[in-house]
């Protein structure tokens, strides 16, 4: 096996795995536009899928039953399930959790409902150990989904949904990899582009060599043809020669008798 061909295997997998590397990054950069398009285009403010709705738990208040950066997907409720609602349930609602007048989103389970009518009210705490009941009451308005133990759970990947819906997430999972992308495919083009000329060229020099041969071969041709033709004139000039050779011989001889 030459040199070349052998030089040839290395490249090719590591453009192979260039590629798969590329491609990745490009459906992840598509995933994370989906989150940040599904975020801000619904009502609640985050990821929403159909009806499910893609949480990050920030916190360790939930916890052994969820822990801080976990992954849940909860089910989004109409307001009929969410007055169907039961004591031990688990439900993300929005609330003030600083007292900034600003509403936070907060996973919990119910350990009271108190209602009236049409007016709901719940009551929900932490599963911590040491933990108390929080304070104030949840509306129905203020309720997004819920989730049971069973649901979809994913251990640490929350904090990266949340580094990926940051700004500086949103630059180097989205943005740079679409530049890299960008940038690697100019860069193949040009380098096919200049390995096509070089082709080309090859090619037009071989053509140049062929005419070359073709060349040298009809010259060679007319000067063998030349070289028969001299030959032939040569003996034609020898023969003649010979014969009064003989002859003048012969007529010595005779004079002598």
């Amino acid at each position: 096996m030459s040199n070349s061909q052998e030089n040839k295997k290395p490249n090719k997998a590591l453009k192979i795995v260039l590629n798969v590397i590329l491609w990745i990054f490009l459906a992840f950069a598509f995933v994370t536009m989906i989150f940040a398009f599904t975020s801000t285009s619904n009502k609640y403010g985050i990821s929403t899928l159909g009806n499910k709705v893609i949480l990050t738990v920030k916190t360790d208040s939930m916890e052994p039953t969820i822990m801080k950066g976990d992954m849940i997907v909860g089910t989004t409720l109409s307001d009929e399930e969410k007055k169907a609602l039961q004591e031990g349930d688990i439900i993300t609602f929005y609330v003030d959790l600083n007292g900034d007048g600003v509403k936070e989103l907060n996973t919990h389970r119910i350990v009271s409902i108190e209602h009236s009518g049409e007016n709901y009210q719940f009551y929900t705490k932490g599963d911590k150990e040491g933990a108390t009941e929080d304070p104030g009451s949840i509306y129905l308005n203020d309720i997004v989904c819920t989730w049971h133990e069973g649901d979809t759970q994913i251990h640490g990947l929350g904090g990266v949904i949340s580094f990926i819906q940051g700004r500086v997430g949103f630059l180097v999972c989205v943005i740079l990899p679409l530049i890299a992308l960008f940038v690697f495919e100019i860069v193949r083009f040009i380098v096919m582009a200049v390995r096509i000329k070089g082709k080309d060229k090859q090619k037009e020099l071989s053509d140049e060599e062929k005419d070359e041969i073709r060349r040298q071969a009809i010259e060679e041709y007319k000067r063998s043809l030349a070289v028969d033709t001299e030959e032939k004139s040569a003996d034609e000039t020898v023969e003649p020669t010979a014969t009064e050779t003989t002859e003048n011989t012969e007529g010595q001889g005779g004079t002598e008798e």
